[in-house]
This record gives structure tokens, C-alpha cells and sequence, in this order.
């Protein structure tokens, strides 16, 4: 490793390119505070230039570089830039505004000096002119941009090429990429410098914009380190990243591929393109918020790709450290760097494909539909390895998801615990890695069944099913999406393959047959219970006349919220049944199409003893749409 200083002039002027590795961050240099404090310090020692007085370089910080060796005698020399490109790229930004400002102003000599720092000479020599005559090579998604700018050749030409974009009903423009801002704020500071300082120092313009170029070619300096070659660029780049604003897990998981694929001297852009360029837009840049702790979509998707693999749970905060270690053990887990990202973007689409899904209509019986409904979510690493890593044919995966919706559903009926399933599914994937993908079905079964170790964790029975159905309130203890997605499914089982689909599936509500708020219509025991008793039961034991009742009215509360006496309605029938009696529900529920609300219409009444037949007959459904094993 070797440090050396130099000037803004000699990094600049000579036939050299600086490239911009993929691993490194997007541009991001805004007016304030950067672009500022840089332009405070050019006035600072241009004014003192002007007025003659000596002073010492300003150092702009550290560029650290390391040299690739040419794959042609044709090709300009090349150096990676590992640290320091934000500056880099903002000098430049500078020097072509400068030009553009000496054109404009037909100041010959001076846009011929910078444009040197800017462009390499000789392009009908160059192996690939394209991106050889550029002293600097962005990332692929800032290159056009940055290309577009100093190729502009004029200040119009970068208005015209950039245009403020104002949406309707907006007054501000749209924010414009921060190397546009940077270009049009150096633009104005240099104009409004030089004019400023020629008045003041009664020089004309031409002279105080030597001065400022002057300045700026032996004012500044930054430190350059080499690297040797035995030094590890990427145990650098972590380093010199470690403090200050912390590196995302996209900016971690985009420096280790992107460096190793340099390393292996794979076609970047190629791999950028085909694989990367979709990790590089908002959704998976968004952050979400998962079991109490905020994370962006890639940084989850790393972590459940991570678990996917290894069958291990992974800490949250050690993602990148632990995939680090992971990668690069031994021996090495893919051929090539091209297979390790193939992969990720293949487990990466499964999470997107079970994620993306909060505005989709889904219908009852797709597996996203039920996650998301039983809020689930901690079996994404199972289902990732089942839908890549198992290798299962259609008919195979259709059998293992149809085992964990049934032990979902079914543990969800009966009431049993759920804070442990993140460790349950990783166990699954940890008993499952290493068996053949015709017996994984049946492992998967077995291991369910068993519990997996835990006898907490067990799949309940059929008898267990049609016991809590009847007794449990699911009305009041379960989520109502999940409710709603069992009643929709009980309904679809009802249909045959002649029936009408459910249509408006999303807007069916749940309803009670016999109301909340019963009291008005229906009688218990041939009596009618006022409205207060029948919300404070309590209240029966102070009058003599209905003191029996009180367990009565605990009862039915209880029982009216079992799925015996739950149906689906749309929500333009719901509000017009209320609290009617049962004759006048009936009526309505005619208007209904759902074969749910069909065995209504041959009872004479509706009470406890009726939801309970008709919770046994559901539960009995139940048993048949999510079968155990």
C-alpha cells in the first residue's frame, strides 16, 4: 500500500480512468451540507490566490485506488476506486461546469485545459471508446446520467437534456438526480464567484477565472493510496466503512458479490443487468417492519435466503457478518459468483411472490393468502427451500403446502401457542436439507405430526378440531381475516363445479345468525331479556324473575360467537339484518348466492342447540378441507 499526495492536476491530467466498482454506493451528494462545505473551501483559496497570499494545500481526504491490469495493449489505464468516489465524481462534476461556463463565455484556452480533465485524447485509438474517453466510469445506474452531463458540452444542453418535471397540482419541480443539482450548483457558484470577485478586484473575468482554475489545480490535493497487490480490497472497503453512516445490507451484499465477481474477472455489467438491476428500485430498497424491528425488503430476503440454506436461525443483526462467513467457507459454496447470485435472485423472488401481496386480490385457497391471513410470515424460509432448494416436482410442493396449511389452520382453531413457530419451520428446514425430494413430502408430514421434537407443537386431531369449532369463540379469538378465509373456504366446498364462483369474495363480511345483541328478538326459555342483562349478565341476579337466567345468558353470549352461528354476507345485506329476529333473517338471507345461508331456509327456528349441529357439521368440513397428513 502506498500514500502519496497529489493535486487536483495530477490526478486529473493524465490519460488514466477511474472506475466506480459495483459494490459501491449510488451517488448521493446533496447541496447541503457537501456540496457547500466543498464550494466554502474552492472561495476560500481562490480568494486568497487572488489576493496573492500563500497558503497551504487543502487536503480533500483519501482516494483510495487499486490498479487492474489492461486486457489489451489498446486500453487506458484503469484503476478501481475502493474509496473516495463520492468526491471523485463531485470534482468532476465541478471541472465539467467550469468547461461549460468557458465555452459559454468563448474562453478557448480554459475549456481546453479542463476538458483535459475530463476526457481522454486520442478516442480512435482506444479499446472501448465508449467508456475509455471518460477519466471517470459511475456505476450502472449512474453512468448514463454522469455520461450525459459531461458529454453535454453546454449548460443548455444539460437543461435540455434534464428538464424540471412538475406534476400536476404541484407547485416545486420534481427533485432532479443529485449529479444534475451538482452540476447546476457549481455552475452558479463559479458564474457568480467570478463575476462577484472581478468587480471587487477590478480584474476581468477572464483572469479571475484563471485564478479560480489556478486554485483549484494546485490548492487541493487529496492523499491517493495505492493498493499492492497482496492487499485485500474488500477487507479495506469494510474497514474505511465501518464508521460513519452505516453500509446497508444492499450496499454489503452488492460490495462482497461485486468484488468477488472482480476477482473473477466476470463481465459486471452482464451480471449487473441480469441479476442485480432488480434489487436496485424501491421495493426492495423500502423498509418494513418485521417482529418488532425495522429492516429493508433485501435485508430480509438475505436473511431468509441465509436460513433457506443453512437451516439455522440467523440474528437479524449479524445478517451480512454471518452470510460472509457463510459464503466464503470452505470448500466453496457455488462455482462461480454468477451461480451464488443466480441463486439469491431465485429465493429473492419466492419472498417478493409471498410478500408483494398486500393490495392482490387473492383467492381462499392460495398459500399467500393464508400466511398472510394467519399472520404467518416466519414460514418464508420453509417455503423458500421448498419451492428451490427441495427441488420438488408441482405434484410434490402441492403436498407439502397443503401439510402446513393444515397445521396452520388448524393449530390456529384450536388455540395453540404461535411465538415459536420461526424456530419450528427452521428446524424443518434443518431436518429436510439433506433428504431426497421424493421422500421430502412424507419427512415433512412425519416431522409435523411428531411436532418436531416439541409436544407443544402438535397437530391437532380431528375430534381436537370439532371440539374447539363448537366450544371455542373464534368469532372473538381469532383474526378476523383468518375467520373470513375459513368461512370462504367452507363455502367453496359447498359449491360444486356447475356453481357460480364467489363473487366480491373481499368484500364479504362476517355475520352472526343469531346477533350480538339478541335480546330484542330472540327469547331465551320463552322469555325476553332486556338489553342490559344480556350485556351484563350480572344484572339478572337482582331480579328474582330472572336470577335463573344468568348462566343461560352466559351461554348463548358464548355460543353466538362459535363458528355454528357465523356466516358470510355482503356488505349491503349485513347492515340490513342487524339484530332482526330469525324470520326476518331468513328473508334476507334469500337475496344471498352463498350455499352457506342455504340451510337456513327450512328452519322454523334458530337457538343454541341448532348452532351447535350446524358447528359440528362445519367442524367435520374443516376436517376434510385441511385433513391432517
Amino acid at each position: 500500500m502506498q500514500a502519496n499526495p497529489r493535486s487536483l492536476d495530477v490526478l486529473f491530467n493524465s490519460q488514466l480512468r477511474y472506475v466506480v466498482p459495483m459494490f459501491q454506493r449510488l451517488y448521493t451528494w446533496d447541496e447541503h451540507p457537501q456540496l457547500e462545505t466543498l464550494w466554502e473551501d474552492i472561495e476560500e483559496k481562490a480568494l486568497l490566490r487572488l489576493k496573492q497570499v500563500e497558503s497551504r494545500p487543502h487536503y480533500l481526504g483519501a482516494l483510495i485506488i487499486e490498479g487492474v491490469k489492461p486486457s489489451s495493449p489498446r486500453e487506458i489505464k484503469r484503476f478501481l476506486i475502493i474509496d473516495g468516489q463520492q468526491r471523485l465524481t463531485t470534482l468532476q462534476l465541478l471541472f465539467c461546469a467550469y468547461r461549460d461556463l468557458s465555452k459559454d463565455r468563448g474562453w478557448i484556452n480554459l475549456e481546453r485545459t479542463v476538458t483535459r480533465y475530463l476526457l481522454n485524447a486520442d478516442r480512435d485509438v482506444m479499446e472501448h471508446p465508449e467508456e475509455e474517453e471518460l477519466k471517470l466510469w459511475p456505476t450502472t445506474l449512474n453512468r448514463e446520467i454522469f455520461r450525459n452531463i459531461i458529454l453535454a458540452g453546454s449548460k443548455l444542453a444539460v437543461e435540455e437534456g434534464f428538464p424540471e418535471v412538475f406534476l400536476p397540482r404541484k407547485r416545486k419541480p420534481e427533485p432532479r438526480h443529485p449529479m444534475v443539482k451538482a452540476y447546476f450548483y457549481f455552475y452558479l457558484r463559479i458564474q457568480e464567484f467570478i463575476s462577484a470577485m472581478a468587480d471587487e478586484h477590478s480584474r476581468t473575468e477572464e483572469d479571475t477565472a484563471v485564478a479560480l482554475l489556478q486554485s483549484l489545480q494546485q490548492d487541493f490535493s487529496v492523499v491517493e493510496i495505492a493498493l499492492s497487490e497482496g492487499d485485500d480490497s474488500q477487507e479495506i472497503f469494510y474497514s474505511l466503512n465501518s464508521q460513519g453512516k452505516p453500509l446497508s445490507q444492499a450496499d454489503l451484499l452488492r460490495s462482497l458479490i461485486f468484488m468477488r465477481a472482480e476477482k473473477e474477472k466476470i463481465n459486471k455489467d452482464e451480471l449487473f443487468d441480469q441479476y442485480w438491476r432488480i434489487f436496485e428500485t424501491d421495493y426492495w430498497s423500502a423498509t418494513v417492519r418485521r417482529a418488532g424491528r425495522s429492516a429493508n425488503r433485501i435485508e430480509i430476503a438475505l436473511r431468509l435466503f441465509l436460513t433457506a440454506k443453512t437451516g439455522q436461525l440467523v440474528d437479524s443483526r449479524r445478517v451480512n457478518e454471518e452470510y460472509r462467513r457463510w459464503i466464503t467457507s470452505t470448500p466453496p459454496r457455488y462455482i462461480s459468483v454468477r451461480d451464488e447470485i443466480d441463486d439469491f435472485a431465485r429465493h429473492a423472488d419466492v419472498y417478493k411472490k409471498y410478500d408483494d401481496v398486500q393490495q392482490t386480490p387473492l383467492p381462499s385457497n392460495d398459500l399467500r393468502r393464508v400466511l398472510l391471513d394467519f399472520d404467518v410470515l416466519t414460514v418464508h424460509p420453509l417455503i423458500m427451500f421448498l419451492e428451490v432448494d427441495a427441488l420438488l416436482d408441482e405434484e410434490s410442493l402441492g403436498e407439502c403446502v397443503g401439510f402446513l396449511e393444515s397445521f396452520i389452520v388448524r393449530r390456529t382453531i384450536t388455540g395453540e401457542e404461535t411465538k415459536s413457530y420461526n424456530k419450528l419451520f427452521v428446524a424443518l428446514i434443518d431436518s429436510l436439507i439433506n433428504t431426497p425430494p421424493d421422500q421430502i413430502p412424507s419427512a415433512l408430514r412425519n416431522k409435523l405430526l411428531s411436532g418436531s421434537g416439541f409436544t407443544t407443537r402438535n397437530w391437532p386431531s380431528d375430534d381436537e378440531i370439532i371440539e374447539a369449532v363448537i366450544s371455542r369463540e373464534l368469532f372473538k379469538q381469532i383474526r378476523k381475516p383468518a375467520l373470513r378465509l375459513i368461512l370462504e373456504r367452507l363455502e367453496q366446498s359447498l359449491r360444486s363445479n356447475k356453481s357460480e364462483d364467489v363473487i366480491g369474495a373481499s368484500e364479504l363480511q362476517i355475520e352472526h345468525v343469531m346477533p350480538q345483541r339478541w335480546g330484542a328478538h330472540w327469547s331465551l326459555q320463552g322469555r325476553s331479556i332486556p338489553a342490559d342483562m344480556v350485556d351484563y349478565p350480572h344484572r339478572a341476579l337482582e331480579d328474582s324473575e330472572l336470577v335463573s337466567f344468568v348462566e343461560d345468558i352466559r351461554r348463548r353470549n358464548s355460543i353466538i360467537h362459535t363458528i355454528g352461528n357465523l356466516t358470510l354476507l355482503n356488505k349491503h345485506l349485513n347492515p340490513s339484518v342487524g339484530n332482526g329476529s330469525f324470520e326476518d333473517k331468513k328473508e334476507e338471507y334469500k337475496h344471498s348466492v352463498l350455499r352457506l345461508n342455504r340451510s337456513f331456509e327450512d328452519l322454523d327456528s334458530w337457538d343454541e342447540e341448532s348452532i351447535r349441529q350446524r358447528g359440528k357439521l362445519l367442524g367435520q368440513a374443516i376436517c376434510n378441507l385441511w385433513p391432517l397428513g
